[in-house]
């Protein structure tokens, strides 16, 4: 079950609020709003790269060097990001109530189980409250994809709404986050037959990254697939097939710069699926144009293996995947002989 609903202070004695934000979206919509307080974003890709559990300094300069190696920054950018990131988080005894905001996806579960985490780790717990929105919709929104989407009043609107952390999502918070950790999946796979109904999004979330482990019969990850049958269906522009792969996603969670690591992976290797004549542009991601090769089709309809056609070289969390024993099997993932 959620924490309490918060109880508001007394006139006159103003709340120190501490907004722990899941983007720079997200942020520049609360900074356009009336909501009080210090706003701070914490927003690592961590459904991509290596997650293990190390001391923080460790854990920086391994993800930092891994976000640097895929494109995204130079490292000492990134590191310095993370250090910033880290020192708002640190400054929490300051505030009367750090509140997290979150939504229902891959990208944010995993933040959420990563906050809980920490929060448990940190002595200082019962200084300020610890709060949480954490949102899958949203009134009057169809197609709701997450709080970036919302207005400056709809996100303020939100506020009310939040929650104390309570102890069963920190003691889930905790063991989900340990497992995505480890360096067997097993264990991140047997949670998904667990209650995790304190967290009420994350077995779909933990559903969807296991998905991305290499697939019986093909060795595509979900991810890959759903960008080879987008180009393989005419989405053939960079900008377009990835458009056409989050429409595959029942909850989008990956950001162009996700996806163009992955299609440029697909372009390498000893028997590419994809080929890739693209230029740099003035946008986000490059023109030109993409194309499924013959191999990617062998792949594609099950006649070969991408895992045996190019070997893999990936980090699941806490699983480095250097063969194709670990594999989804649409359902959970399983070790094969």
């Amino acid at each position: 079950m959620m924490g309490e609903p918060i109880e508001e202070p007394r006139a006159g004695q103003p709340r120190r609020f501490l907004h722990v934000l899941n983007g720079d979206e997200t942020r520049s919509k609360l900074e356009q709003s009336a909501v009080p307080g210090t706003l701070t974003v914490w927003a690592d890709v961590l459904h991509e790269g290596p997650c293990l559990l190390v001391p923080a300094d460790e854990w920086r300069r391994m993800r930092s060097s891994f976000l640097a190696s895929r494109g995204y920054l130079p490292e000492p950018q990134i590191l310095q990001q993370y250090r910033e990131w880290d020192e708002k988080l640190a400054a929490f005894p300051d505030y009367d109530e750090v509140i997290f905001w979150l939504e229902h996806d891959l990208f944010d579960q995993l933040l959420l189980i990563r906050h809980l985490h920490w929060l448990a780790s940190e002595s200082g717990r019962s200084g300020p409250t610890f709060a949480m929105i954490c949102i899958g919709a949203f009134p009057g929104v169809p197609d709701f994809t997450g709080l970036g989407q919302l207005t400056p009043g709809q996100l303020a609107s939100l506020l009310d709404a939040r929650h104390t952390i309570s102890d069963a999502e920190m003691e889930l918070g905790v063991c989900a986050w340990e497992r995505f950790c480890a360096p067997d999946p097993s264990g991140l796979a047997a949670l998904l037959s667990d209650d995790t109904s304190a967290l009420p999004f994350l077995a779909d979330a933990l559903r969807r990254f296991l998905a991305d482990y290499p697939a019986v019969g093909t060795g595509l990850s979900r991810s890959e697939r759903q960008i080879l049958e987008a180009v393989a269906s005419g989405a053939s522009t960079p900008a377009g097939a990835f458009h056409a792969a989050q429409g595959m996603e029942e909850r989008v969670f990956m950001g162009d710069a996700s996806y163009w690591s992955i299609a440029r992976g697909l372009a390498s290797g000893r028997a590419p699926l994809l080929e890739i004549d693209a230029a740099r542009s003035a946008g986000r991601l490059p023109d030109g144009r993409m194309y499924v090769t013959p191999a990617g089709f062998g792949v594609l309809t099950g006649r070969a293996d991408h895992v045996v056609l190019n070997g893999i070289d990936r980090w699941m969390g806490g699983v480095h995947l250097t063969d194709g024993r670990w594999r989804w099997n649409g359902g959970t993932v399983g070790r094969q002989a």
